[in-house]
């Protein structure tokens, strides 16, 4: 892959900034030192943006509402897995953070700009020969064999502009500059690419992408869902609150855990062999009606009280009816921020949540298997009649914590903060 090195030149924040100092005669020396700053690695770091929350995930305040105030996401989506290149030192943790906060001068904080997150996963944390807080993935049912990814960190970043994420991910590996950028995104060096993912969810959207594999030539999926499968998602009382996620106390109070998995679609038999009633039986709940469920606002009823009754009376258990039965205080464990995906050419969910603990996640996976419903109607196997799981199939999965907005840059890391300057 084609980099260019980072441009060892002096920014107009850096001249201005000396200018405030009262540097007016920063002359040929002073400027040779900050071009050698930059060619040593050490770029000018810009100040942190104001207004922005300390919570990396915290993007609901940011969002867009429908009428009854469900959060509309971004309508796209990349997940850029990296390693770093090289042994963690405090002068790469400057320059990512230098990267991250250009970012954030360069475009808003929402939808209309710019959202990102980073995580960090097990093996970045094992090469700092510490205990890694957040647990390695691992399958979690009989029938699912998914390669565990071992990716050392992730940028999750969001937009409703497809392009401008593409552009970003060209521009830190160095491949191109955006205007204004001072020469800090570049990460060559500091942070060597792995693997990238893309997606996109809302209105209009599979419904114009659906000519993949996995769906039906006939293109099924309507013009105004936001998900291949047909169906509404993300109404806010069927998801955990960004306070409901936060890790509440500990070295990374304010953070989260983050999971991704990758999971190809085959819904062929989905839309040619399933009424939509089925579909809605399996998606929901046997007790839901096709009505309801054109009727739903901000929550989605679980049905879950009647799970038995699922089982036994109608040999179908509902996807939402399983997963509904994890929870908290009665309320759900996980913030889903999931995407479709047209990845090579097949139709896919990069199903990517935040939760407490991962063992959130392992709860909620766990009922969403729904092991007891074969015993209690043997038409219902760990995949027919039970829910979405067989037209859903994990591929990868991957866990990372993502550490407050502070602590993102090489968490952990000894002399991080002098090199930041906290």
């Amino acid at each position: 892959m084609l980099r260019l090195r980072l441009r060892l030149r002096v920014s107009r924040r850096a001249f201005l900034r000396a200018l405030g100092a009262g540097l007016v005669g920063l002359g040929a020396a002073g400027i040779s030192r900050l071009l050698s700053a930059q060619a040593q690695g050490r770029p000018e770091l810009p100040p942190a943006k104001r207004g922005l929350p300390e919570r990396q995930h915290a993007w609901d305040a940011f969002l867009r509402r429908d009428r009854w105030s469900n959060a509309v996401p971004p309508r796209f989506h990349r997940l850029i897995f990296f390693d770093v290149e090289g042994d963690p030192t405090p002068e790469k943790a400057r320059r990512l953070e230098a990267a991250l906060r250009a970012l954030e001068h360069l475009y808003g904080w929402g939808p209309e700009g710019l959202l990102f997150v980073v995580g960090w996963g097990p093996r970045y944390f094992e090469r700092l020969g510490l205990e890694p807080p957040i647990e390695r993935p691992r399958p979690l049912t009989a029938f699912e064999t998914p390669a565990l990814d071992d990716f050392e960190g992730v940028l999750h970043l969001a937009s409703d502009d497809e392009g401008r994420l593409a552009r970003i991910e060209r521009a830190l590996w160095g491949e191109e500059g955006l205007p204004g950028d001072d020469g800090l995104l570049s990460l060559e060096g500091v942070l060597r690419w792995r693997e990238t993912r893309t997606g996109f969810i809302g209105e209009g959207l599979p419904h114009e992408r659906q000519a993949v594999g996995g769906l039906p030539e006939t293109r099924p999926v309507p013009p105004e869902a936001p998900m291949f499968t047909g169906f509404p998602s993300g109404f806010r009382k069927n998801q955990a609150s960004e306070d409901d996620v936060t890790i509440p106390d500990g070295p990374f109070a304010g953070g989260t855990t983050m999971q991704i998995s990758r999971k190809r679609l085959r819904l062929e038999g989905w839309y040619e062999l399933l009424t939509e009633e089925e579909r809605v039986a399996r998606m929901f709940a046997p007790q839901m009606r096709p009505e309801a469920v054109r009727a739903l606002t901000d929550e989605a009823p679980t049905f879950s009280e009647r799970f038995e009754e699922a089982a036994t009376k109608y040999g179908v258990v509902g996807h939402l009816q399983a997963v509904g039965r994890a929870r908290r205080g009665g309320k759900p464990l996980l913030l889903r921020r999931d995407f479709n995906t047209t990845d090579g050419g097949q139709a896919g969910l990069h199903f990517v949540s935040l939760q407490r603990s991962i063992r959130d996640f392992v709860e909620t996976r766990r009922a969403m298997t729904a092991a007891e419903a074969p015993f209690l109607n043997p038409a219902i196997g760990p995949r027919v009649n039970n829910g979405i799981k067989e037209f859903f199939f994990v591929l990868n999965r991957a866990n990372f914590l993502v550490p407050p907005r502070r602590q993102r840059a090489l968490p952990a890391l000894p002399g991080r903060e002098d090199a930041l300057e906290l």
